[in-house]
């Protein structure tokens, strides 16, 4: 992935440039090159006669002048002819090469790459300020982003079209007594979920600590994902329990499995955020926040253990996930206001849901549909609310940076209140 480099697109002043000076373009930095930084370059300690057969006394520019070459810049750029694999690669030794800029390609947080490299994203872009941290995933490339898309929509169908299409389907298609059709629903309901539970839990206690959060090595350290997944999972499984055990079912008590969620994901989400917002230190470790620490904004708990346990990105996306945090004031604000853009309506929403799906006035077979469709729905309008949102806050925040822009004083200008991080 291109770095963006603060200040890069940044108008130069009148007064600094001469009639007759102008301003260089700047140099492209060498993917292959990746592991260079901005002060010291890539120099092998090879002796001066393997190193080049030019003496190291000649100019650089005289060396790549005595190269020979193939066919001349113009006919080259207007030839059609596909270039055979016999022409050799022609190109200087390592010891000729010019220093580059320091470059990171976000594509190569892999776990060979990780175990390869000596430093970790966050020393990376300590010693690289200029720099925007990159995140290691993308949607617009690479079967991580399918295989979210799948899981959530089967997430979907699973846990929403499937109650209301079994209940409705079998109560007045085929007149099956309520005790079977919950039977039927409680033994199919989660199975994606569970299965994905299952084996994010075991990447998580592996031996290989590519999957934990940053900060620990302990392998039955959970992220506060599978911590809030738990609770959920009991809190459902235990509803599906008590409203299907009797053999004149419960109605009432199994519309509030979908409720449920809204209540524990929301609860557990505007908790940790009111955390953050009162200043409260980590009464334990959150995901990669050690116990003492300052909490973060809840949201970013969520994105750091789904893209770094779900979607395979690692300990990288951990490690550049922090370092953007703490580099961009624009990404604090971004995540600080969809913490409080999904938890607050998460919570607000279960409380009519709970209403309807327990008074008498409203049908028990009217309030299951509602109960179980509602929450699934609101989700989806909310998550294309939040994938425009971030677009747009993701695309000002790398403008801002490229013009060398300070965007804390544009937030705090704006009378937006967000912590400067630490």
């Amino acid at each position: 992935m291109p770095e963006v480099r603060r200040g890069s697109l940044a108008p130069v002043s009148d007064s600094a440039l001469s009639s007759t000076d102008v301003p260089e373009a700047p140099e492209i930095s060498r993917p292959s090159q990746s592991h260079q930084s901005s002060t010291n370059g890539v120099r092998f300690n090879l002796p001066e006669e393997a190193a080049s057969p030019v003496s190291p006394r000649e100019p650089l520019d005289s060396a790549l002048a005595e190269l020979p070459r193939r066919t001349s810049e113009g006919a080259r750029r207007n030839s059609d002819a596909p270039r055979r694999s016999s022409d050799a690669r022609r190109s200087l030794s390592y010891a000729q090469r010019p220093q580059a800029e320091a470059y990171y390609d976000s594509r190569a947080a892999t776990q060979k790459e990780y175990r390869r490299r000596a430093t970790t994203l966050l020393e990376y872009y300590d010693e690289n300020p200029q720099l925007l941290p990159q995140l290691p995933f993308t949607w617009h490339h690479g079967w991580k982003r399918w295989r979210l898309f799948i899981f959530a929509f089967l997430v979907f169908v699973d846990a929403s079209a499937v109650p209301i299409a079994l209940y409705y389907g079998l109560k007045y298609a085929g007149d099956v007594e309520g005790w079977i059709i919950f039977a039927v629903v409680t033994t199919i309901w989660g199975g994606p979920t569970y299965l994905e539970f299952a084996i994010r839990t075991l990447r998580l206690i592996k031996v290989d600590r590519f999957y934990r959060p940053l900060g620990t090595n302990h392998r039955w350290c959970f992220d506060m994902l599978t911590y809030s997944s738990t609770l959920t999972i009991f809190v459902v499984t235990a509803l599906f329990i008590i409203g299907s055990a009797p053999h004149n079912v419960w109605l009432r008590v199994l519309c509030m499995p979908a409720p449920a969620i809204l209540y524990c994901y929301g609860g557990v989400l505007f908790l940790i955020t009111l955390y953050h917002q009162m200043n409260w230190p980590a009464p334990f470790r959150i995901s990669s926040t050690a116990k003492g620490e300052k909490v973060l904004p809840g949201a970013y708990y969520f994105i750091e253990d789904v893209i770094a346990v779900n979607a395979l990105g690692g300990r990288p996306y951990r490690e550049a996930l922090a370092a953007r945090y703490k580099a961009s004031p624009r990404f604090r604000e971004m995540v600080y206001k969809q913490s409080w853009f999904w938890s607050i309506p998460a919570l607000v929403l279960a409380v009519p849901l709970t209403v309807i799906s327990v008074i008498p006035q409203v049908p028990a077979t009217g309030a299951y549909g509602v109960a179980w469709a509602v929450p699934f729905l609101w989700a989806a309008v909310w998550g294309f609310i939040t994938i425009k949102w971030c677009k747009r806050d993701m695309k000002r925040e790398r403008e801002e940076w490229e013009l060398g822009v300070d965007p804390e004083k544009e937030i705090k200008r704006k009378g937006s209140s967000i912590e400067t991080a630490s």
